[in-house]
């Protein structure tokens, strides 16, 4: 204890903790400060540098590097109580959760009830656009595994409970056995427990009382370009997740914690209780060509270069199994729209490849036949393309064939587009470069709501 009880600092006083000396093995400050009365800072570039307490009525500034996991240990009680000081019942023969490892690698040890820790982890695959951080986890397919190490005290046998969203308390016995063997012996143990999906794994077989919340929030709107093997393309879609909150306590096996009253719990587990909130992105994404590039043509060759094709592709990601529709337009105008090559008449050929998935992931796709869809001479009235989850089979069969469906979690195709070589003679305009205009537009029938968090 170091005890700064008699020091008055104004408002620009401080008592300033130098932590740069810490290391893994050998922390700069281990211990409490107490100063109530004055100003308290914490500087320095380790994250190994501080382990201890700082109690003060004045203010506290951290400057410094703060790793994620150490960051999920630390307490900041502003109104002056202390994790796990209230009216508890003896704790001497109540089991703990000491660590929960998620996917990821992402492991926190839980401190008290009061921490809710939050947990973000995307099931987008282009990272490109999404790309890891410290925050944001990659979730390698959709089960959401827990792994809990726990501590049995000697001669007790307990049962882990669980709940969603502040629902009601369910006992894990998954096939209707406790996976939680007996301690029967005379000391403590450290077991480890784990649930293959927390999402799944803790429903109940008749979809009553899961209070799993299936609500698709939306965090806005998505566009941009980015360059992928020198290959211009662009984007647009809309961040979407789910959010749920998981409670974990491990009980005595004498407790029934679906029959007893909240005071109950929490007279004697409170200081037990594990939170987590869960948020799952899942963005709906589209990814289209930004440049269609037919390379360079020489007027008066078209007998030995008939054709000139430039080729793009559509990939569509959706997580989360959304109704989706795409439109492309011509919106080319003024002097291109009359002059260019591209948009005369049967000019230029529009071709689409679909590609089927042959696994649950995007890394296994078999092509299909090629398409041909009609011709680039749209006005911006008429759809140069639409993929529609909702659309009713219009009797084109080339055009029903491309069509996606809402259980798609991955949408490809292959957009070529032929270009007759021979029509760049015949125009009034020969030489020079030509650009064709398309836009791209996605819309979703189903319900969002607007991400307030």
């Amino acid at each position: 204890m170091n005890n700064f009880n008699t020091i008055n600092g104004g408002d620009d006083a401080a008592i300033t903790l130098n932590s740069n000396r810490g290391s893994e093995e050998n922390y700069s400050f281990i211990g409490t400060i107490l100063a109530p009365h004055t100003n308290i800072i914490i500087q320095g570039g380790s994250q190994y540098s501080f382990a201890g307490n700082v109690i003060t009525n004045r203010s506290i500034y951290l400057d410094g590097n703060v790793a994620v996991d150490k960051a999920f240990g630390a307490n900041f009680n502003a109104d002056g109580k202390f994790p796990g000081t209230s009216d508890l019942e003896s704790t001497t023969k109540v089991p703990r959760i000491l660590s929960v490892t998620l996917p990821n690698g992402v492991n926190f040890s839980p401190e008290n009830v009061t921490t809710n820790y939050v947990f973000q982890f995307s099931l987008n695959n282009n990272v490109e656009i999404d790309p890891e951080s410290e925050t944001m986890h990659r979730l390698d397919g959709r089960a959401f595994k827990n792994t809990f190490l726990i501590d049995q005290p000697a001669g007790t046998s307990n049962v882990l409970w669980s709940r969603m969203n502040d629902g009601k308390w369910k006992k894990y016995e998954p096939d209707g056995k406790n996976p939680l063997q007996p301690n029967k012996t005379s000391e403590a143990q450290t077991v480890e427990l784990s649930i293959a999906d927390v999402t799944e794994d803790l429903k109940t077989k008749d979809n009553v009382d899961n209070y799993d919340d299936q609500t698709i929030y939306n965090a806005g709107k998505i566009d941009g370009n980015y360059v992928v093997n020198g290959v211009e393309k662009a984007f647009i879609g809309w961040h979407l997740l789910h959010k749920n909150k998981f409670s974990f306590i491990v009980a005595s096996a004498s407790d029934d914690l679906s029959t007893m009253t909240a005071s109950e719990i929490k007279a004697k587990y409170d200081n037990t209780i594990t939170n987590y909130t869960l948020n799952v992105h899942g963005d709906l994404l589209v990814n289209y060509p930004k440049v269609f590039d037919f390379g360079t043509y020489t007027l008066g060759t078209s007998e030995q270069e008939p054709v000139s094709i430039a080729k793009g592709q559509i990939n569509v990601e959706n997580p989360f199994y959304m109704d989706w529709k795409l439109v492309v337009k011509n919106s080319t105008s003024g002097a291109d729209l009359v002059d260019n090559p591209l948009l005369q008449e049967d000019a230029t050929g529009f071709n689409v490849q679909l590609y089927s998935l042959k696994t649950g992931t995007d890394d296994d796709w078999e092509a299909g036949q090629i398409l041909n869809i009609g011709g680039l001479l749209k006005g911006p009235e008429t759809p140069l393309l639409t993929l529609d989850t909702q659309k009713q089979l219009s009797g084109d069969e080339q055009l029903d064939a491309i069509q996606p469906a809402k259980s798609m979690p991955f949408y490809k195709s292959d957009v070529n587009l032929k270009f007759h070589n021979g029509k760049v003679d015949q125009c009034a305009k020969r030489p020079g470069k030509y650009k064709l205009e398309a836009t791209w537009e996605l819309s979703t029938a189903d319900k969002v709501v607007d991400n307030t968090d």
